[in-house]
């Protein structure tokens, strides 16, 4: 069973408590519980009440909502030390995205009610809130650009940054790479354009193709059918006879 000591280092080890003292936090680990998730594991959904915010100790979850298809798109990831679900009970809204685990971890659980304790008698916590949704906000602004960005490159049939952008894909750590990463939806949408509009190049290069040589036969026939044609043809058939008969 988890003691109080542990759940103070492990408080220790989460951005927006890092700093406060362990008298803090061994106020605030009094009402935190320990959950275990293996990979897969739904934390929340998208729309569901927010009544608790869960803190990662140990593992990687990835922040999920729904496209109009009602399939995945990966807004984030997290990992240890941060802290997810707190919006919700900032603004008393319904969860605006849902978190699933990517593989097996600990999180801390806090209830509304211990959360807004700690804001109204520590205001270094709410400091390092707000900190932490700058962060946010700022890789929010790198994924939006870059996602502009490429959607106008595709708007110009310029597909060259799906290879420049894979080197992103596999590096880690900045803004960018990680909006890179989690735009993988958008890669896969837009591999599929390309193949798209390739496969409809081939098939108006095989249809021009097709219509040249239906134009060709028709000239050739209506070139035929005609009597100076008949014409000409009898007068060659007329001297090669000549020139057998030499």
């Amino acid at each position: 069973m988890t003691t109080d000591v542990e759940l103070i280092e492990q408080l220790k080890n989460i951005a927006i408590f890092s700093g406060l003292s362990d008298e803090a936090l061994a106020a605030i680990a009094q009402h935190a519980s320990k959950r275990k998730v293996a990979a897969g594991d739904v934390l929340m959904r998208k729309g569901d009440p927010g009544d608790s915010l869960f803190l990662i100790h140990e593992g990687w979850l990835k922040i999920v909502t729904v496209d109009s298809k009602g399939d995945e798109l990966i807004l984030n990831k997290c990992g240890p030390g941060e802290a997810i679900g707190e919006m919700a009970l900032l603004d008393r809204g319904p969860r605006s995205a849902g978190a699933v685990a990517l593989e097996d971890g600990e999180v801390l659980e806090l209830s509304r009610a211990t959360f807004e304790n700690i804001l109204d008698h520590r205001p270094d916590v709410a400091l390092g809130i707000i900190r932490k949704y700058s962060t946010r906000l700022r890789f929010a602004t790198t994924y939006i650009e870059r996602a502009i960005d490429w959607a106008q490159k595709i708007a110009e049939g310029d597909y060259s940054f799906i290879d420049q952008s894979q080197s992103l894909v596999n590096a880690a750590g900045d803004d960018d790479s990680k909006a890179a990463q989690l735009l993988s939806a958008f890669f896969t949408m837009v591999r599929k354009v390309k193949e798209r509009e390739d496969t409809l190049k081939r098939q108006l290069e095989k249809l021009t193709f097709e219509i040249d040589q239906t134009r060709r036969k028709q000239e050739f026939e209506e070139i035929t059918s005609t009597e100076f044609y008949s014409n000409l043809k009898e007068q060659a058939k007329t001297l090669r006879l000549k020139r057998v008969q030499k």
